[in-house]
Order: structure tokens, then sequence, then C-alpha cells
């Protein structure tokens, strides 16, 4: 169960990235059918992603806040675990407003809102290899 929450959290967090990155690129397009579609997917994707995050936490988070403070690097676990948990939490919201803008015909407007996933989804993804890197060192 462990493996397959940790591919979803993975594959879930990759989704939200490709797809808000597809987004984008619809939007320059004069005329797209697909934004609209691929804005809920995202944002469901989004929020499907806190059930693995959720399941990590709450089973594994003591033995895992253990092995980083005891690993080479403890500061990684102060500084990027917790930055990451936090803006874990505003990622489904950002990116639920910048759909709610795409389906309330401010498409243009989203577009402030997609970037802003993307780079904190792609943080989020930098901060977790480097605790990774730190609990391993």
């Amino acid at each position: 169960m462990r493996d397959l929450a940790l591919y979803a959290h993975i594959l879930l967090g990759l989704a939200v990235i490709v797809l808000s990155v597809w987004i984008l690129f619809e939007l320059n397009k004069k005329s797209s059918k697909m934004v609209r579609p691929l804005a809920a997917v995202t944002a469901l994707a989004s929020w499907l992603l806190l059930i693995p995050a959720g399941y990590f936490y709450i089973l594994f988070y003591p033995a895992t806040k253990t092995l980083i403070k005891a690993g080479a690097w403890p500061w990684a676990h102060a500084i990027f675990m917790e930055t990451k948990e936090h803006w874990g939490i505003f990622l489904p919201v950002i990116v639920t407003v910048a759909a709610w803008l795409v389906y309330t015909n401010r498409a243009e407007a989203s577009r402030k809102w997609w970037k802003l996933a993307i780079i904190v989804a792609i943080l989020i993804a930098v901060m977790g290899r480097i605790v990774v890197m730190g609990a391993t060192a």
C-alpha cells in the first residue's frame, strides 16, 4: 500500500504540473475547447493529491521526521519539510482558483494562477527531493 500511495503522490503531482503547462498552451490558442475540461481535471488532481499525502503524514510522519533529523542534514526537516507541507495545502486552492477563473470566462486572468501553481508544485517537488537527500545523506 505504501508504494501505491508513493506512486500516486508522485504521478498526481506531475499531472498537476503537466496539465497546468498544457492549459497555458491552450490559453494561447484563439479558440480552445480543451481549457475547461483540463482545468477541472487539474483541480481534481490537485485535491486528490492530498489523499496519498495525508496517508503518508498520518502513518509515517513520526518515523520520517526522526529519520530526517538523525540524518546528515537535520535542518532539511525544519526548513524544507515544514515549508513543503504548508505549501502543499495551498496548492489545491491555487489550482481551484485558476480553474474557477477559467469557468467564469476570465481565462486570461487565470494565467497568473496557473503559473503560480506550476512554480509552487515544482518547488514542492524540489523540497521533497532535498528532504529525502537529507534523510539518506
